[in-house]
């Protein structure tokens, strides 16, 4: 959580972040490239303002069945617990989902990946799988 302190303002940031990533520092550039960004940045948005201090990472392996891809979305969810002194610990359940890469294009398909987990995000089974670990 980043908190900023302007003239007495306090603007906390809240939401399912992505984390910083190459692949996903990649799937930008290309977005920016192909006037796609506008909608990637949209849906980053929808995302970020659904599930509070959840976050997410994206990376990319190959897949040992055949020739291709899988994406690897991991989910970093926060678990809180009382000790008995009061205290509250806090801990991250990962949750990881991989999706299989199928078009030689990795980078257009992660962009429509993230598109897609956006669209009524909170009804959305792609949604729930990655950020809820459902």
């Amino acid at each position: 959580m980043q908190i900023k302190n302007t003239n007495l303002t306090y603007t906390p940031n809240f939401g399912a972040k992505f984390l910083k990533t190459e692949l996903l520092q990649e799937a930008a550039e290309y977005a920016l490239k192909n006037n796609k960004f506008s909608k990637l940045n949209e849906a980053r948005k929808i995302i970020e303002n659904h599930d509070v201090f959840t976050r997410i990472s994206v990376d990319i392996r190959p897949n040992a069945k055949n020739n291709g891809n899988n994406f690897v979305f991991t989910a970093y969810i926060p678990k809180y617990n009382t000790k008995t002194d009061g205290e509250i610990n806090k801990h991250f359940k990962k949750s990881t989902t991989l999706v299989p890469s199928n078009k030689t294009n990795y980078l257009q398909e992660l962009c429509d990946l993230i598109i897609k987990m956006s669209r009524n995000s909170t009804e959305n089974n792609f949604y729930k799988k990655v950020v809820k670990g459902i």
